[in-house]
Parts: C-alpha cells; sequence; structure tokens
C-alpha cells in the first residue's frame, strides 16, 4: 500500500494557488502541471490503477486555521488527477494542535504510527505546516521503517516566494529532499564511539 503524508497550512486558503513548480535536482519527481499540493504532482506520475493508497492529512488545529479548507482544497485536486487513472483512496487525519508542547509531538508520533500499516511505501509532503512538526514525523517515519518494513520512497518540499507589493508567487521550485531523511536515520544508526570513523561515513555518505 502506498501512504502519503501531508502537512496541511494553516494559512488563508486564497493563497494557495496551483503552482507549477520547477524541480532543483531529481528530476523524477518533476510534474508539468500546476499544483496546489506538490506531492500530488508525483501521484500524478507514478498512481497505477491496482493501486490502494491511504492519504493522511496532517492538521494543525487553532483559532484561525484554515486547515479543513485547504485539505478539501488538497482532496479534490488529487481526486481530480485520480479520475483518470483509477486508483483506490482512502483519506484519514491526525489533529494536533498549535502548540510546541511534548505532548503534541507526542500524539503526532503516536497517531502516525498508528495508521501506517506494514510494508508501505511512504510518500511525504513537507511543504505546509506547522514547521517544528517536522521531528516528530521524522521519528513515525523512522519508526515505521524499523518495525513495521516501510520505506520513505519521496520526501517533498515546496518552496515559493511572495512579492511584497503584488502578493503574487514568485521563484518557485520542488525539492526532493528524502537522502535529509535517510541522513537523520544514518547518524542514529553509525554505531561507533570513534567520532573519526564516524565522521568518514558521513563524508561517505555526502559523496554518493
Amino acid at each position: 500500500m502506498k501512504v502519503v503524508i501531508i502537512t496541511v497550512p494553516m494559512k488563508r486558503s486564497v493563497r494557495i494557488e496551483p503552482i507549477a513548480y520547477p524541480v532543483d535536482g531529481n528530476k523524477a519527481v518533476e510534474y508539468e502541471n500546476p499544483v496546489r499540493c506538490p506531492i500530488n504532482g508525483i501521484l500524478a506520475k507514478t498512481l497505477k490503477k491496482d493501486d490502494h493508497v491511504k492519504v493522511i492529512y496532517v492538521m494543525t488545529t487553532g483559532e484561525n486555521s484554515e486547515c479543513e479548507q485547504n485539505k478539501s482544497n488538497f482532496m479534490a485536486e488529487l481526486e481530480e488527477i485520480n479520475a483518470k487513472i483509477g486508483a483506490t483512496l482512502n483519506y484519514d487525519t491526525v489533529n494536533i494542535e498549535f502548540l510546541p508542547s511534548k505532548q503534541t509531538y507526542n500524539k503526532l508520533l503516536t497517531d502516525l504510527t498508528e495508521k501506517i500499516p506494514q510494508n508501505a511505501e511512504i510518500y511525504t509532503d513537507i511543504t505546509f505546516g506547522f514547521k517544528p512538526e517536522i521531528l516528530s514525523l521524522f521519528c513515525a517515519l523512522r519508526f515505521v521503517e524499523e518495525f513495521r518494513n516501510a520505506i520513505v520512497q519521496y520526501l517533498v518540499y515546496g518552496k515559493a516566494e511572495f512579492n511584497p507589493k503584488t502578493e503574487q508567487i514568485e521563484n518557485p521550485m520542488l525539492f526532493d529532499i528524502t537522502s535529509l531523511y535517510y541522513l537523520f536515520k544514518l547518524i542514529g544508526t553509525i554505531g561507533t564511539t570513534d567520532a573519526e570513523t564516524a565522521s568518514k561515513v558521513l563524508k561517505d555518505f555526502f559523496s554518493l
């Protein structure tokens, strides 16, 4: 099963317009059509009719949060893409508070790991959302790889700037940062007390 994890933005949905994201690096993730949610472009290129896909939206709650509307827009976009493909899509959510507390990150970690099944292929989009949640998300991915035989296929981040005068989007770019996750994983598994050897392992990783 494919599992797609998407951190949903809290900001006003009217600012999240479809963007055609050029790609810096891995051109396999580049999609020629504009999308609101960058991972939807990758799914457009990789989904097949027989695929079963679980999409988990990470929602940050708060008095002024517009996560629900943004999630609806992301879902509608994916449904439109999938109409020509015919994969089986199921949706789920993880709700966290807009508070950088131990309880918030514990909930994110435990809820995500409970919702990701065995042998999942994981696609993750951290373009939006509550930024400190990324550390807990990385921990959840590490957990399911270790104990659920999951594999992280893609971890992407879509960058965009807003012109201060026109508020129009400028200089969008999509980055495949999967290697950053695997660097995080590597550091936790080097298994040596020798700093010189550990440094060599890192240098070898960076040379790949």
